[in-house]
């Protein structure tokens, strides 16, 4: 999960450079756009990837998978 968690900080710091280098740079609304949803995509990966470490258990001795049938 270290990975995952490393991967969705770095997506967000992604998209917060991509708005900035768009603004500083004028490189058009396109930029600008693409930037905001890989900002806002990392974001939810950050919120997921602490829901699954923090409140299912996931990566820890406290998850308990559920049997197959």
């Amino acid at each position: 999960m270290r990975y995952l968690r490393l991967t969705s900080f770095g997506v967000t710091a992604l998209g917060a450079l991509a708005v900035l280098a768009a603004v500083v740079f004028d490189l058009g609304p396109a930029v600008v756009i693409s930037g905001i949803l890989l900002a806002w995509a990392g974001v939810v990966k950050i919120i997921v990837v602490y829901l699954w470490t923090r409140i299912a258990g996931l990566d820890s001795d406290r998850h308990n998978p559920i049997p197959p049938v």
